[in-house]
């Protein structure tokens, strides 16, 4: 498997198991805040950021099933989670915006163009897209 979905899998590994088991239980005393407004629990379902959030790790295991299996579309997922977190990392700056753009140039590249990357995916018998 190339080092960049490997480095993902750790990364949703590291991150997103201890959130989702430890972020969402249902503590009684919990509080949340968001924009810095006081949320209980409660309030933190209905305003739309947990179940947003448990969405977001839902398609985030589905991305990393549908890579270890060599599906086609996972090549464009890959490129849309990791195109945004550099779009994230640069908002805000004109420099910033720049530098992002040319990593996701240089990202589309590799996830399109290597060929480890190719040879990982024809093992599937996925063609190139």
């Amino acid at each position: 498997m190339p080092w960049l979905f490997m480095y993902m899998y750790g990364l949703n590994t590291v991150t997103y198991i201890p959130l989702l088991l430890f972020g969402f239980w249902p503590w009684p005393n919990a509080t949340y805040a968001i924009n810095g407004e006081a949320l209980s629990y409660s309030e933190f379902w209905f305003s739309g950021a947990g179940p947003l959030f448990l969405v977001f790790i839902g398609s985030m295991a589905y991305l990393c099933y549908a890579t270890a299996k060599g599906l086609g579309w996972s090549r464009w997922g890959n490129l849309c989670y990791w195109s945004a977190i550099f779009f994230l990392f640069g908002y805000g700056s004109l420099v910033g915006i720049a530098v992002s753009s040319t990593f996701v140039v240089a990202l589309w590249y590799y996830i399109f163009k290597s060929l480890k990357v190719n040879a990982y995916y024809s093992s599937f018998g996925v063609s190139e897209a």
